[in-house]
């Protein structure tokens, strides 16, 4: 099972955290990338956390 895309988080579905994935909209994916501290392109499977978008 995957986990959050977010740097040292090792959060998953395995241990009760719920998963998002990152918006279609261009715009509001871009801001969640740099949100997560991270310079990536997030994949369909990229996912954060509910404890990394807050």
């Amino acid at each position: 099972m995957g986990g959050c895309s977010a740097p040292n988080c090792s959060n998953s579905t395995s241990i009760g955290k719920q998963l998002f994935r990152f918006p279609k909209d261009p715009v509001r994916k871009k801001k969640w990338v740099v949100n997560c501290r991270r310079d990536f392109e997030p994949t369909p499977h990229s996912r954060l956390c509910q404890v990394s978008l807050h």
